[in-house]
């Protein structure tokens, strides 16, 4: 008995020892909600159809745009789930709902949509199909304490799924911004050190994709059927392995100076997203533009053949420093590299050229804060092409990999975007906010802001911003820069000067009332040239722009 009795009470105390392991509860799980809702309406003139020089485009329209997150966390682990809907009031096309984000320039012209909403809600408002995925993400633990790799002491929270850019490869909106697909890791040295890297799958080749129609283009040699066509080659649909690398660690060396290296690498097979890759019209191209497939050997596979390929490298630094009231916020990204495109160069015929790469981005906000009144000015300097430029030889304007049309946003509402994030920054602006320079031309731009608050509640402020291009702009082309005489020669820098007024109230708890002004004093370098009858050349001269717009916003 007394050998049972010792049994049991050993297999109690070792029961008791196992207890806080096995029969331990786990975190309860908690969902939280947060997000917003806009109700926006703006008012403009000569801003929305792509051309300053045709006057026409007159409207006032009205949105609104819900955008629920939804995080379900179990302890340090938690998924997100992102939506947006983006609705016109009214119907605006032959149709109750809008062409999605997905606009091309085939609907543009009959739909009425802005690019960026998701439908339009005409009469009785039954609008279906129109919420979109933002976010769809896990973030869990990978290295460090009770993490997926345990054994390795420096802890690491990676993400997978679809999730924002965030602070992975900038401070401000430069070069990584918005939202993509892959994986992202944050490893966390000390309080003064970490490190972020960010997989970005721009493109994919999945089964399917790399194979042409079945019997395109085979032709029957045997039997009374012989020679007869089995139909004509439709090439090979597959986009390739497009994708990119940032590697960007975060240093505190001092108490108010925070400084972030960057490497990033992207790779392109054939044709990519034009947000990746600038769509730039110039003669010497295949197909005409950088984003035509044609450009990258359309012959075979209907995308660009996968065997042409980029190699674009981005380095450089963006920082903050605060100091007293003061704060500097530079920023300065080098790219080179090469891409392999169907071009000509010297000889008449096209034939494969490998491009080379070589551009720069520059810059810098200053910041002085005196009681309720903060002082910014802000530089911005990016190098570009001249008029003349081979661009299948040589690129020399800088390409972010994302900037989701936000670069710029809030100093300007007409050649960026503003209170009304979808309105402003037209085609006719040719990428100053995707992009950051005017079509190939570059950037120059000084800006200055000021903003007062009255109250903690209520505050108005003014921005000035001249703005011209690094290299002259052929005004002898049309509204997309693509060149309709045979001079190709540069004729302004002067893009003109935006100047914008606005308040922002916040009249009541999660409750602000946004408001602005802009108006454009365009420059010569918006003046464009169009063939309305073939071999007649009509100079059209850039006329002023204004919007103005008004936002509700509720925040939960």
């Amino acid at each position: 008995m007394r050998k049972v009795l010792v049994v049991a009470a050993f297999a109690l105390a070792v029961l008791g020892m196992l207890a806080p392991v096995v029969f331990a509860q786990a975190p309860a799980p908690k969902v939280t909600i947060t997000g917003l809702f806009d109700q926006t309406t703006a008012a403009s003139a000569n801003v929305q159809d792509g051309s300053f020089g045709r006057t026409s485009d007159r409207e006032w329209y009205a949105r609104t745009r819900f955008r629920p997150d939804f995080e379900f966390a179990v302890g340090r682990t938690k998924a997100v789930m992102g939506f947006e809907i983006d609705l016109t009031y009214g119907q605006v096309g032959a149709g109750a709902s809008g062409p999605s984000k997905n606009q091309t320039a085939s609907t543009l012209g009959t739909s009425g949509a802005h690019p960026g909403t998701t439908s339009d809600a005409g009469l009785n408002t039954d609008v279906t199909g129109v919420i979109e995925v933002k976010w769809l993400y896990t973030e869990f633990d990978l290295t460090g304490k009770d993490s997926l790799l345990p054994f390795i002491p420096v802890p690491t929270v990676a993400r997978a799924g679809l999730q924002p850019f965030g602070s992975l490869g900038n401070y401000k909106v430069t070069y990584a911004n918005g939202d993509f697909a892959g994986l992202s890791t944050v490893t966390t040295f000390d309080p003064t050190l970490n490190l972020k890297i960010a997989y970005v799958m721009v493109e994919d080749e999945i089964a399917g994709g790399n194979r042409g129609t079945a019997g395109g283009g085979l032709t029957i040699t045997t039997g009374a059927a012989a020679g007869a066509a089995l139909g004509a080659p439709t090439g090979k649909t597959t986009r390739g392995n497009d994708f990119a690398f940032i590697i960007s660690p975060e240093l505190t060396p001092m108490k108010g100076l925070d400084i972030k290296p960057l490497y990033s690498l992207f790779y392109a097979e054939g044709n990519t997203s034009t947000t990746a890759r600038r769509s730039a019209a110039d003669v010497h191209l295949g197909g005409g533009t950088t984003a035509a497939a044609a450009a990258y050997n359309a012959s075979v596979f209907a995308n660009g053949s996968p065997t042409m390929h980029e190699n674009r490298h981005t380095i450089g630094f963006d920082a903050m420093w605060r100091m007293g009231p003061w704060g500097l916020d530079p920023t300065f990204y080098y790219q080179t590299g090469t891409r392999d495109v169907f071009g000509t160069d010297s000889n008449a015929s096209i034939h494969k050229i490998e491009t080379k790469l070589n551009s720069f981005l520059a810059d810098v906000i200053g910041s002085f804060q005196t009681g309720p009144l903060l002082l910014e000015v802000r530089g911005v300097y990016s190098s570009g092409n001249k008029a003349k430029d081979n661009l299948a030889k040589r690129i020399q304007y800088f390409e972010p990999i994302n900037t989701d049309t936000s670069y710029y946003a809030g100093w300007t509402s007409i050649l960026g975007l503003g209170v009304d994030y979808i309105s402003g920054c037209s085609a006719g602006t040719l990428g100053m906010c995707t992009n950051v320079g005017y079509d190939r031309y570059g950037r120059a731009q000084f800006g200055v802001r000021g903003t007062y608050s009255l109250t903690p509640n209520l505050s108005v402020w003014g921005v000035v911003n001249p703005t011209w291009t690094a290299e002259k702009v052929d005004t002898a082309t049309g509204p997309t820069r693509a060149h309709v005489t045979g001079d190709m020669q540069g004729d302004s820098r002067y893009i003109g000067t935006e100047s914008s007024i606005g308040l922002t109230w916040k009249f009541a708890p999660n409750v602000a009332l946004d408001w602005s002004g802009a108006y454009l004093a365009a420059g010569e370098g918006l003046d464009t040239t169009e063939t309305p009858i073939p071999g007649v050349f009509v100079k059209r001269k850039a006329d002023d722009a204004y919007l103005t717009t008004a936002r509700v916003r509720l925040s939960f």
